[in-house]
């Protein structure tokens, strides 16, 4: 079999077919992936291939409909001319005599205008009101206030479970989701993004590459078990993108929860042991990164700043309240040794825990005291956690409340007894609050934060939506060091802060 050749591409006028939705990232890439594809010039039987009456550049095909040639090149994307059209790519394949074998048509569903993002401007509190753009615009750098992301982008690889019915296929294929989320996500002009459910493959051919473009430095760890999915291995993780020009990495820390159960298995009765594995064994991972700022040219007085940012996400599952306190405690068991450095800390993530549950009330209090009612463990774990801490951790999102510069319409997007926002995550299986930027209160300080969404904003749709790419909302916000920690003489950060935890059984 010789080359496929491209023969036309044409368009139905939208009178002759109703206006359904097309993603025409996927069609770009089903007309581009035959490398050899040409214009053929003719010779068709038309009266078989129901090509009748080509007039130009205008064909009827065998049911009536008139076809106009709009392109013959190996892309195409459709433009504002074929807004409400159908698409008809008409390949032949010819074998090395040059005589025809077979013809190929493929038929999209009409072309709709791209959605039209919904601006999420930033609530930029009095200090800063002057330093950075409230309209999330590319900004210079300032000194002092850095602006950090945290977004569970959801992985291609969970959209096939059917979970998600109410969005049209079109808007769930990766190839328009990509782009849209790359889209959101630049809008944002963050210095620091924390990503989690990143596929590993769409990381490698995608995002670590697009991000390069803008001047992003990335560092992603995977979950620690895979799936195989179309030929290969594959399974999200977290990746965290930074300025290179703005900051320089001093260490990097990759946390996989499952290594620490292992000691607290070996010491549960002999009869729950393969129990505890099963409920411990978990494949998520936390990826930890210290990043110090750079020079850019400022003067020798002022001073420079280190910060350390843990991106994660938790386990989810009803029935698993323990393994996300267990994976909480082991998290910032770690991260309290590099506090007790000096360094402050920013922890982004998906903790898969409402506000007041038990992991969210650990964070928050420092402690846990009196379990929660849903909190179930049916082996005992907590007997073996330190359920304390001695890190001074606040949600940024509750400064919205504190603020006399925030109106009534965004408080009233936050829940006033939990202090957090009312959601999240806005699926059909649950709607809550589940993602969350925390940070050291006694050595950072919140100047700004992203606006929140409400039911309108969605177009009062559940997500993901043609707007909306994830099940996920995007949280955002300014940090400064405050002076006092500025130009610390911070302890250098253990090599590893949870390698011996993994060592030891009460952890």
């Amino acid at each position: 079999m010789g080359p496929c050749q491209l023969q036309r591409l044409l368009r139905v006028p939208s009178q002759l077919c109703p206006p359904v939705c097309l993603d025409y990232v996927a069609f770009q890439d089903h007309a581009s992936r035959d490398s050899s594809m040409t214009i053929y010039g003719g010779g068709l039987n038309q009266e078989k291939h129901g090509l009748l009456n080509s007039e130009g550049l205008k064909i009827v095909d065998g049911e009536g409909k008139t076809w106009i040639q709009v392109g013959s090149s190996r892309t195409y994307t459709p433009s504002e001319d074929d807004i409400n059209s159908s698409l008809r790519l008409v390949s032949v394949a010819i074998d090395d005599m040059g005589i025809k074998m077979s013809i190929n048509v493929f038929v999209t569903t009409p072309v709709i205008r791209l959605p039209r993002p919904y601006p999420r401007h930033m609530i930029v509190f009095c200090s800063l009101r002057k330093l950075r753009n409230p309209k999330c615009i590319a900004t210079p750098f300032k000194e002092e206030s850095f602006r950090v992301l945290s977004y569970n982008i959801l992985a291609d690889l969970y959209t096939v479970s059917g979970a998600y019915t109410h969005c049209p296929n079109w808007a769930l294929t990766w190839e328009y989701r990509r782009r849209n989320l790359l889209n959101e996500i630049l809008s944002y002009d963050a210095d620091i993004l924390c990503l989690q459910e990143v596929q590993s493959d769409h990381f490698k051919n995608f995002f670590e590459s697009e991000f390069a473009k803008v001047g992003y430095s990335a560092i992603y760890k995977r979950k620690t078990k895979e799936v195989y999915s179309a030929n290969e291995y594959v399974i999200d993780g977290c990746a965290t993108f930074f300025r290179h020009d703005r900051f320089k990495i001093v260490i990097k820390y990759e946390v996989e929860y499952d290594k620490m159960a292992l000691p607290v298995i070996e010491v549960l009765e002999p009869d729950k042991r393969n129990d505890g594995l099963f409920r411990l064994m978990k494949d998520n991972v936390a990826l930890v990164v210290i990043l110090e700022e750079k020079d850019n040219g400022r003067s020798q007085d002022a001073a420079r700043s280190t910060i350390c940012v843990a991106n994660t996400h938790i386990h989810r599952g009803s029935d698993a309240s323990d393994v996300r306190l267990f994976q909480v405690v082991n998290l910032i068991r770690g991260l309290e040794k590099i506090d007790s450095s000096g360094i402050p800390i920013l922890i982004c993530g998906d903790m898969n825990s409402l506000p007041g549950s038990d992991p969210h009330r650990f964070l928050i209090n420092g402690e846990v005291g009196c379990f929660s009612e849903k909190f179930r463990d049916p082996l005992g774990i907590h007997k073996h956690l330190k359920l304390s801490h001695s890190m001074h951790l606040a949600c940024a999102y509750a400064h919205l409340l504190d603020s006399n510069e925030v109106g009534q319409h965004q408080k009233g997007k936050m829940d006033y007894q939990a202090m957090e926002p009312l959601f999240t995550c806005f699926k059909p299986s649950l709607t809550g609050t589940l993602d969350y930027i925390l940070y050291s209160k006694n050595r950072l300080k919140v100047d700004g934060l992203l606006k929140l969404l409400d039911y309108d904003s969605l177009e009062k749709r559940l997500l993901p939506s043609p707007l909306w790419s994830s099940d996920h909302v995007a949280l955002m916000a300014n940090f400064r060091v405050k002076r006092a920690s500025r130009g610390v003489q911070y302890l250098s950060p253990p090599p590893d802060p949870w390698e011996q935890q993994n060592k030891q059984t009460d952890v």
